[in-house]
């Protein structure tokens, strides 16, 4: 007889797969869609536990307080209200324990005293329900490993599925599991792709994988017909021109051809010729290439520049630089690198006026607010026009954002510069890799042309191209 296979996983980890979704999908290539469901399954778990811990504090607070008042109905009254109170005392140590935050209040996040503090002044406490981030609170009840999961989904989920794109069957969710510690240990960054594919060279395909449902799930998957009939086009003769009339002012209709008016006629018997209507084409304007570069540089304006990793943005920035230099020789640029890349180096040395650069994935919260503040004062004490460009905007939003108080200042910041800033001479380009920077101060309002911002949005092809 054949003998039996032993089991790979212990009874440790017998529930570790199983806590994830279906991962004969990730080994399948349905991948995009298995990294959304775990990122709503922890989403959805963080809100289940803060609910939980919130749920908790009330009752046991509320049933320690109801004993205390009734302790003269009953004489267990008192002992129901401590058993209570060591209930509510409890889940005070574990929410502290889980998200190190001194919460005693029931659906009130953040540090007590600060909350205590905002609440006698009205200004102070708009900042303070302003300046609350639901998504970082959510992450703080996920246990040590999730909370960083699901920070890597949050913001570099596309990255991630490019990644697990290129792996074979059958090592997808080690992959996965191998790219997760790497973003852990790099602080946020990913190995390259050539240290994935040699990592996994020395990988056996994972034997606990059902191969049956990942091969049922590809053919599942795959393009089907749903019935929709084709599309079906009528072949017109040579000689029949359409037209298209539309209500525009004598300047618009000359700018686009003048139309001759149809002639009226008689009704025609079905018998009789045709009637041959001489109407004249028109002609569009010539198309004319545009130059994206050439009409930044022309007139010195605030700026967002909007664009994924690797779509191109530092050329095109160092580009529109130089236009803006030989046609302002008398501004001055101030660039702000807060990634710190070596290999970008050769954008900037020699065309910006003072370069600032600083690897803020490796400074703690308050190192980086401190620099981003040092570098903000030695561009304010810059007399005459100037640019100040800030890159990475993203990751300094999110190192305010971690100290406490600080995000309002950068509000205030970019605001100011942006609103006031372009009658001093004052100006400002934000460079981000999404488009939602309201964390940032940055709504619709204050992207509208009125307030002097324009919006870049990126992938770029080329230089000059949007």
């Amino acid at each position: 007889m054949q003998q039996q296979i032993p089991m790979l996983r212990t009874k440790e980890t017998a529930l570790l797969r199983d806590d994830y979704p279906s991962i004969e999908y990730l080994e399948a290539g349905n991948t995009a869609s298995w990294l959304q469901e775990r990122q709503d399954q922890l989403l959805v778990r963080a809100k289940d536990e803060r609910n939980g811990m919130n749920l908790a504090k009330f009752i046991t607070l509320a049933t320690a307080a109801t004993g205390a008042v009734c302790y003269a109905t009953s004489p267990l009254a008192p002992l129901g209200a401590m058993v209570a109170l060591m209930g509510y005392l409890w889940s005070i140590v574990q929410d502290l324990n889980d998200t190190h935050q001194f919460a005693p209040i029931p659906f009130i996040r953040g540090d007590f005293f600060t909350f205590l503090s905002a609440m006698g002044d009205s200004v102070a406490r708009v900042e303070y329900f302003a300046n609350q981030n639901e998504i970082a609170d959510l992450m703080l009840h996920l246990e040590p490993m999730e909370k960083y999961e699901f920070a890597m989904l949050k913001q570099s989920s596309h990255v991630v599925c490019e990644y697990l794109s290129a792996v074979e069957p059958g090592k997808r969710f080690y992959a996965y599991r191998w790219l997760l510690d790497w973003f852990i240990q790099l602080r946020g960054q990913f190995p390259t792709r050539e240290q994935l594919s040699g990592h996994l060279a020395q990988v056996t395909i994972d034997p606990r994988v059902n191969y049956q449902q990942v091969t049922v799930i590809q053919e599942a998957i795959q393009p089907q017909n749903l019935g929709i009939p084709q599309a079906r086009f009528a072949q017109l003769p040579n000689h029949a021109v359409g037209a298209r009339f539309e209500e525009e002012t004598g300047h618009n209709a000359k700018s686009f051809g003048e139309i001759s008016p149809m002639p009226t006629a008689p009704m025609q018997s079905a018998s009789s010729p045709p009637v041959n209507t001489d109407i004249s084409t028109y002609t569009t304007k010539p198309q004319v290439q545009y130059d994206l570069i050439a009409h930044i540089a022309k007139k010195v304006t605030n700026m967002l520049w909007v664009g994924v990793p690797g779509s191109g943005k530092g050329i095109t920035i160092s580009n529109a630089i130089d236009a803006i230099k030989r046609l302002h020789p008398g501004i001055h640029i101030f660039y702000i690198d807060p990634k710190g890349d070596e290999k970008e180096t050769g954008y900037f040395l020699g065309r910006v006026d003072t370069f600032k650069r600083a690897k803020i994935l490796e400074m703690s919260p308050v190192e980086a607010v401190l620099w981003v503040k040092e570098c903000f004062t030695e561009f304010q004490n810059i007399s005459g026009s100037k640019l100040i460009i800030l890159d990475e905007s993203t990751a300094v939003c999110s190192k305010f954002k971690n100290t406490k108080g600080e995000i309002g200042w950068l509000k205030d910041k970019i605001i100011s510069y942006c609103s006031c800033g372009d009658s001093s001479g004052w100006h400002f380009w934000i460079v981000v890799q999404n488009p939602h920077t309201d964390d940032l101060g940055i709504s619709g309002g204050l992207r509208s042309p009125p307030a002097g911002g324009y919006a870049i949005a990126a992938n770029f092809s080329g230089v000059g191209s949007s």
